[in-house]
């Protein structure tokens, strides 16, 4: 469940930003915007935290695609992602968050696979969280 609390708190923190509110999707989107940012994550790589046991950490990692027609509306969107996730602190529930950090980036990419062909910028964020 904290997992997916986590998932909800990204997800919600992206669609405060009134440019992005209708246009962030949890993987799949849906009616084909020419501008949009998906949300994929894993399920968390667990580590302990201590030596004595107990005190599991979970980092979680989102790769979000910041999508548009041109390259640069692709790094805007990118941008606005940037904007409210870097050193940003979610408030999860039975969690205690860390700051996200941003784990890695791909340079701008062009997918001729949809049509019209879209411009995409592609970004890790890390969130690593431990249970209260």
């Amino acid at each position: 469940m904290s997992m997916r609390a986590v998932k909800n708190a990204v997800l919600a923190r992206l669609r405060e930003d009134s440019a992005l509110k209708d246009r962030v999707f949890e993987g799949v989107v849906t009616n084909r915007p020419t501008r949009y940012v998906t949300v994929f994550s894993d399920s968390g790589q667990r580590s302990q935290e201590r030596f004595t046991g107990g005190q599991w950490a979970s980092t979680q990692t989102f790769v979000i695609h910041s999508v548009s027609e041109s390259p640069d509306k692709a790094q805007i969107e990118a941008d606005r992602v940037f904007a409210k996730l870097l050193d940003w602190t979610p408030t999860v529930e039975g969690r205690r968050c860390r700051r996200v950090r941003h784990a890695s980036s791909q340079p701008v990419q062009y997918d001729t696979d949809v049509s019209p062909p879209l411009y995409y910028c592609v970004d890790e964020f890390d969130v690593t969280s431990t249970p209260y």
